[in-house]
């Protein structure tokens, strides 16, 4: 019997020399398991932790710095298996195991007792031997799966003879079994050709063919086949799919497709060549074969193809497009790049733009309507101001003139007051108009015969050197009924666009021709179109030529008032006015007013008589002593008792001790206003509140038209004419109750 080797007898550097060179890692632990000897290949293996090995390391604090470390997997963090091991370290036999570190290397560790109590530990590198092994039984895994649980059917058959040497599940389970492979193809010629390509490629994807069923019925399939060796012949091993759903999802695409009311076309990206398009684009852009033909400028579809390679999609590219009669129109084009068999397609969407278009101009027009509203508004702001300082004057003017009529003058002094009457009487009107248009309303609507007011507003242009060397052509459409019109500011709208036509004529120096003309429209109102052969309204500047202020003409020769005082007046109307380019040369204004625009209420009104009887007595209250004074003489002549007050405290005052038939109180004066008077007459003479009337030469202002709504008692504005008061006074008294 061969005793053990004696080691003791060698020397500790033999010992150590030794385990140097050993391969794997050794270490000595004590019966107290602290470590007392390794060589420095345990110490490398180790890794993150080696630095923690020293003599006299404990083995539990070795294993607890590997958890803490994160050297060991997590499957071995808690160190509960480590433990168990080194408490069987009492048995005889040595413990081997295997350990998965964090870094994904594996470790054989094996654990061998000493005599002496403590245990000896190899630890070994083991990486590559388990993921080879690892490998080979995941191919087997792999194969064995793909032989017997393959959902795909599957059929390996001899390339040569097509003699089947193995079908899946799956693959009998669709076709039955055969002996040869070409007893699946309805076709045998199409097995043929797979087997040509097979030879030429070595491998054949997505090769379209029927197949018979197991029941013998026809079946759609794609191929997709490998060449490869196996005991030792060539066999082909192909995959086959069963298309009878994709080709059942791709009729149910195609019929969603055609019967959903959109134009999409598919076609390909270098050439335009039409793969798909559905009923709709026909119908919109005809039967072509290339989507080349359908881009007015071809070179539009060249930068919508740059785009989508840019962006990837495209959404709502706008090109121009022939529709099927060949006529040009504007479309929003929305696509994405794919592929499809192999090569580059571009699907698109369309849309007609043409309706979207006219919206759009439509709110473009819009928008300048609102500005040149919001513009005339600023005038209106302006003009009223100015009428509000002229009124009171005015009304000193016009009354006197109006009076002096009456005097039984000279003759030469009752012609020159008859002008300073008439002139003053145009002031008070110029007023009103401007008044008017701040309001944008129509002073008096009446029905109005359009034609008769271009007459009247010819005639009136004619007067003076304005129209010298133009010939004006009118013509008036029989057709055309009245409208719901204030006639005199239609008739200063026609002076306006025919003296401004005449005007450019003149800049031309030589002679020319106005036409203006008057339709009825469809829904009974009327167009009237003033024309010119002048030298036309540039178009960048057309937008603007109802600017308030804004003229072409020399300095002197233009306010840029007149034009926007027609648009105004246009659009009190509830009308709209445009300018465009007349045929053969020369501007057109045209102007489109309803039949019936709406009514306005308006104190200004004057009836025929006015009121005549027994003397009545009136209370007249202006904080303008000449305005007052002029209104009561204007009634003591008609027959009135009057009493002017120039303070409305004071007319209150009178109110406490008189009756009044009438009282006329100034709206906005200091201290107590119209509202003040309207609110102390209620408080002590309530049963005279319905015989107040307003004269004040400020309707526009917020406060004024909010109190005048809220009172609804009759109001005229400044100037007044003789005429018009005795009138507004003759209602007063007889719509008061008795």
């Amino acid at each position: 019997m061969t005793s053990e080797p004696d080691l003791s007898s060698l020397s500790p550097d033999v010992l150590a020399d030794a385990f140097e060179s050993l391969a794997e890692g050794v270490a000595v632990y004590d019966r107290d398991e602290r470590l007392v000897f390794y060589n420095q290949r345990y110490k490398q293996l180790l890794g993150p932790v080696g630095d923690l090995v020293r003599p006299g390391l404990h083995w539990r604090d070795l294993i607890q710095g590997c958890v803490e470390r994160g050297v060991v997997a997590p499957e071995h963090e808690s160190g509960e298996d480590w433990e168990t091991v080194s408490e069987q370290f009492r048995d005889t036999h040595a413990q081997k195991t295997e350990i998965r570190q964090q870094n994904g290397r594996y470790f054989e560790v094996s654990y061998h007792p000493t005599r002496s109590g403590g245990f000896l530990v190899t630890r070994s590198d083991v990486t590559d031997r388990y993921k080879a092994e690892q490998l080979a039984d995941d191919r087997a895994t792999l194969l064995a799966s793909i032989l017997d649980a393959n959902p795909i059917p599957v059929c390996m058959a001899r390339l040569d003879d097509g003699k089947v040497v193995y079908m899946s599940k799956a693959a009998r389970e669709m076709m039955g079994e055969a002996e040869y492979a070409i007893d699946f193809y309805f076709d045998q010629s199409r097995r043929e050709e797979y087997v040509a390509l097979l030879k030429e490629h070595g491998k054949v994807e997505d090769f379209l063919s029927r197949a018979r069923s197991i029941d013998g019925s026809p079946l759609s399939v794609s191929l997709s086949g490998v060449v490869t060796e196996f005991g030792g012949e060539i066999c082909v091993v192909s995959s086959i799919t069963d298309l009878t759903e994709v080709l059942e999802r791709e009729a149910l695409i195609r019929q969603v497709v055609e019967a959903f009311p959109a134009p999409v076309l598919m076609n390909r990206a270098d050439t335009g060549e039409i793969i798909y398009r559905s009923p709709e684009l026909v119908d919109m852009l005809g039967p072509s074969l290339n989507a080349c033909d359908f881009y007015v400028d071809v070179k539009d579809r060249a930068g919508f193809l740059a785009a989508l390679r840019r962006d990837d999609a495209v959404l709502d590219y706008r090109v121009r497009l022939k529709n099927a009669e060949g006529t040009p129109f504007f479309a929003a084009v929305s696509g994405r790049l794919t592929e499809w068999n192999g090569e580059e397609v571009l699907v698109t969407f369309l849309r007609d733009l043409t309706h979207l278009l006219e919206i759009e101009t439509e709110l473009d027009r819009r928008r300048d309507q609102t500005f040149q509203n919001e513009k005339m508004m600023a005038l209106g702001g302006l003009m009223a101001g100015v009428a509000h300082e002229l009124n009171n004057p005015l009304s000193v003017v016009v009354g006197h003139a109006m009076m002096l009529q009456d005097e039984g003058l000279e003759p030469d002094i009752l012609r020159k007051t008859r002008k300073i009457s008439e002139a003053a009487e145009r002031c008070s009107k110029i007023v009103k108009t401007f008044l008017s248009m701040a309001r944008q309303a129509p002073t008096r609507m009446e029905e109005t015969d359009v034609g008769e007011v271009i007459e009247t507003a010819v005639e009136v242009s004619s007067y003076g050197d304005a129209l010298y060397a133009v010939t004006i052509v009118t013509r008036r459409d029989p057709a055309a009924q009245p409208i719901w019109a204030d006639p005199d500011q239609l008739t200063q709208l026609i002076i306006n666009l025919v003296l401004n036509s005449a005007q450019a004529i003149a800049e031309t120096g030589r002679p020319g021709h106005i036409w203006v003309t008057s339709e009825a429209t469809g829904d009974g109102g009327t167009r009237i179109t003033v024309a010119d052969d002048g030298p036309g309204v540039p178009e960048q500047i057309a937008a603007r030529v109802f600017e308030p202020f804004f003229t072409t003409k020399g300095v002197g020769k233009g306010t840029g008032i007149g034009l926007a005082m027609s648009h105004r007046i246009v659009a009190a109307h509830g009308g709209e006015i445009s300018v465009g380019a007349r045929e053969g040369g020369g501007a057109k204004f045209v102007v489109t007013l309803p039949r019936n625009a709406a009514s306005f209420r308006s104190g200004d009104s004057v009836e025929p008589t006015p009121w005549a009887g027994s003397t009545r007595r009136v209370l007249v209250i202006d904080d303008e002593p000449e305005v007052a004074d002029l209104n009561a003489e204007i009634l003591q002549r008609a027959g009135y008792e009057v009493d002017a007050v120039y303070e409305a405290r004071k007319g209150l005052e009178l109110l406490r001790e008189r009756t009044y038939d009438a009282i006329l109180s100034d709206l906005n004066m200091p201290d107590v206003d119209g509202r003040g008077v309207f609110e102390g007459i209620a408080a002590i003479r309530p049963e005279l509140a319905s015989r107040i009337g307003f004269l004040t030469g400020d309707t526009m202002g917020k406060r004024s038209q909010s109190f005048l709504s809220e009172v609804e008692q009759p109001y005229i504005e400044k100037p007044v004419l003789p005429k018009e008061l005795r009138a507004f006074v003759s209602r007063l008294i007889r719509s008061a109750p008795t």
